[in-house]
């Protein structure tokens, strides 16, 4: 019955009555005791959650964007003299400088968010013209598709300059091609380019050893992270932009493949979601995030249709409440069931990657996801 009355506000879109929910409680650990914005570090592994802040921000209503334009100002202010885009890593958290040009118009967030894409430029490319994920290696990986393209898209709304979202699209394509499976529409990890070396510090050794050079597996965050950039591609650009219906194919073609792959007790998709309930593969939080906000997305836009889009979502948000938040002092909640970073190798591999609580992109994607659903429920 609580399925059947979610999945009908889920589509109606009509408003109960506004409450705290977990995402408020997660909301506020995240601000003010795991992540507070003068302890911001300048990683990948919290520009998911500085790009939760910013879309807050933007899509909240205005009595609560002070806080988070507070939060990103203060987590930039004091991250500027250690901000680099030399890697696709590093280039990630330089979508809070972008976004705070556009917002105040201060000359030196600009001036920091063009540094940042001077050294994007420098970063080295594979034959085919892709940012390769590391400094020593040819390789491309899902995880940069986030990393680079959030900073781009930010940029382009910043400037209004057309380059910036150019080469987003052009990256965007490149990585698709090299690593998108035909058959399902989701991402393998990894493609190395030229056979001579490979990331091996925590990469399984020989992982590129197949005649096409990809890896085999499609891990669940890795296709999390396109899902959540593409999603907010489609947020961010007015529909009539020559790329949105580009991006909404995109969006598609994988999220119609993803009810399939959730586990229905649970509302969880898999660590390796092609293998659903395989021994040793286990239930992992961040991607279930990530896969229900692009669904929920999706609908939004009515690029899907059917009733199992609106029950996955409605299962996902139950299930991350249920089983993967955990209490923390000071009446705070934090996320659990969190694969740790991850590189690349075979099943075994990512089935021996150990799960936390935690980790600030598994607390961005929780929220994110959270305060969608609840706007698209009517309960916020």
């Amino acid at each position: 019955m609580r399925l059947l009355i979610l999945s009908a506000l889920l589509l109606l879109g009509c408003n109960i009555f506004a409450q705290t929910t977990w995402v408020d409680t997660l909301d506020r650990y995240a601000r003010e005791e795991y992540k507070p914005a003068n302890k911001y570090k300048w990683t990948w592994v919290n520009a998911a959650l500085l790009s939760t802040m910013v879309n807050r921000y933007d899509r909240g209503p205005a009595e609560e964007k002070p806080i988070y334009l507070n939060y990103v100002k203060t987590a930039m202010d004091h991250t500027y003299g250690k901000a680099r885009g030399k890697t696709p890593n590093g280039v990630a958290s330089g979508l809070g400088m972008a976004f705070l040009y556009r917002v105040t118009k201060e000359e030196k967030y600009l001036k920091k968010a063009e540094e940042i894409y001077a050294q994007y430029l420098k970063i080295k490319r594979t034959p085919n013209g892709g940012v390769s994920h590391l400094r020593l290696f040819y390789e491309l990986w899902d995880d940069t598709v986030f990393m680079i393209g959030e900073y781009l898209m930010q940029m382009y709304l910043a400037t209004g300059d057309e380059k910036y979202l150019d080469e987003f699209m052009a990256q965007f394509r490149i990585h698709r091609e090299m690593l998108r499976d035909t058959t399902t529409n989701l991402w393998v990890h990894g493609w190395d380019a030229d056979d001579k070396g490979h990331c091996t510090f925590c990469s399984q050794n020989k992982w590129q050893n197949h005649p096409d050079r990809r890896s085999k597996e499609f891990w669940g965050r890795g296709n999390g992270w396109i899902v959540v950039t593409l999603s907010d591609a489609l947020e961010n650009l007015p529909k009539d932009h020559p790329y949105w219906s580009e991006f909404a194919g995109y969006l598609t073609e994988m999220v119609t493949v993803l009810p399939a792959l959730q586990d229905t007790a649970t509302g969880h998709w898999y660590q390796l979601p092609m293998r659903k309930g395989e021994e040793g593969n286990y239930l992992e939080s961040s991607c279930t995030a990530m896969f229900g906000y692009g669904i929920l997305t999706a609908k939004k836009y009515n690029l899907v249709h059917g009733q199992q889009f609106v029950d996955a979502a409605v299962r996902a948000y139950d299930g991350l409440r249920e089983i993967s938040l955990v209490e923390v002092p000071g009446g705070y909640l934090t996320t659990a069931n969190v694969c740790k970073g991850t590189c690349i190798g075979d099943s075994d591999y990512y089935y021996n990657r150990k799960s936390q609580n935690g980790k600030a992109y598994a607390v961005g994607m929780f929220m994110q996801f959270g305060w969608t659903y609840e706007m698209a429920a009517g309960v916020r």
